[in-house]
């Protein structure tokens, strides 16, 4: 796995957010089968689902999400018991009724596409001393679960020469930045992270940083977009507030909250290709958290114009264009077909 892993790393890659599948499926542990455990775990289902869709982890103490907890089996679409032990219920939702009772409650709706981040994480280990997470380490899973259950896509540093010889170990602890944003490109990542876990006595402490690849300075210095720390008692609860801390600043950036400028407004796409290019960008534009809904105002040869009515601001619809590859924005010096409005015009390349 290691090698078709870096033999596809040596290919041209390509930025491009990740879909997140399963938003509204839960999997939580359960006593017993009884009819009293098993309301509280779909109430506990439902909880972790809307931390996963706000992107706030503390959305199941707010009021405005207790209704939609108590009321829980209104949004449940199915549910199974996975064996084992411990027992689980895994349970499937209505997204479509959940997103309307979120929007409803102006709490923020996150959508399906998400950025890309590419961890790099030092840490104390009690056995194993310092060390830095890869995608081999036993280390890893908890992260790795953790980041599933707020729908965190994330990569890990491979770790082979070519790593080595670019990232130490000490710049992943001192966040000298240079080294890491430089071994990072290879992975072509949405954004990187660079972080540490440490023990503190008793008590886990954590810092983290979060760039943007191509965001430098005026002196070409990365400058961070974030910078989070804490303490909790134990590696794997400060490791659950990282990413705690992660989800809430992209939620900040993606998500949709009603009422925070929606209205409708208009998107100018040019295609380059036939009807399955159209299906492709209309199924895409329909996946993002602001848009509620979609309609083709007019085609005008390869210029097809949308009314789409929108959730949330213009401003959280533009952050998720910017993160799709298959977007660009193209100006007059692009061989556009122009008109006289200030329009924003997109180019959609669904190669």
């Amino acid at each position: 796995m290691r090698l078709i892993l870096s033999l596809l790393l040596c290919l041209p890659m390509t930025l491009m957010a990740a879909q997140v599948e399963d938003l509204y499926r839960g999997e939580v542990p359960v006593a017993s089968r009884s009819n009293a455990d098993q309301q509280a775990a779909i109430r506990d289902a439902l909880a972790q689902v809307l931390v996963r869709v706000t992107g706030d982890a503390t959305v199941a103490t707010r009021p405005e999400a207790q209704s939609l907890l108590r009321q829980a089996k209104n949004v449940l679409l199915s549910y199974g018991y996975q064996s084992g032990t411990p027992l689980r219920l895994e349970v499937s939702f209505d997204g479509q009724r959940i997103n309307q009772q979120l929007q409803a409650a102006q709490l923020p709706i996150w959508g399906a596409q998400r950025p890309q981040t590419l961890i790099w994480l030092a840490m104390d280990d009690p056995q194993d001393g310092r060390l830095l997470l890869s995608d081999t380490t036993t280390q890893t899973k908890a992260l790795e679960q953790d980041a599933a259950r707020r729908g965190l896509p994330l990569m890990l540093p491979l770790l082979d020469l070519e790593d080595t010889m670019a990232v130490s170990i000490n710049d992943v602890w001192g966040n000298f930045v240079g080294p890491i944003a430089t071994a990072s490109t290879r992975y072509s990542p949405d954004f990187f992270l660079s972080g540490r876990v440490t023990q503190q006595g008793d008590n886990w402490g954590y810092h983290m940083s979060l760039y943007a690849p191509k965001r430098e300075s005026e002196y070409g210095l990365h400058r961070a977009l974030v910078r989070r720390e804490g303490q909790a008692g134990t590696q794997q609860e400060a490791i659950s507030a990282m990413m705690a801390d992660l989800a809430a600043y992209y939620a900040s950036r993606y998500a949709a909250v009603a009422g925070e400028g929606g209205g409708e407004t208009q998107l100018i796409f040019e295609i380059d290709g036939d009807i399955k290019q159209l299906v492709a960008l209309e199924r895409y534009l329909r996946s993002l958290a602001p848009v509620q809904d979609l309609t083709i105002h007019s085609v005008m040869g390869r210029t097809i114009t949308f009314e789409v009515e929108l959730i949330g601001g213009m401003n959280e619809l533009d952050q998720l264009l910017s993160l799709e590859s298959r977007v660009q924005l193209v100006g007059a010096d692009d061989g556009f077909e122009q008109d006289l409005s200030d329009q924003p015009r997109y180019r959609w390349e669904d190669r």
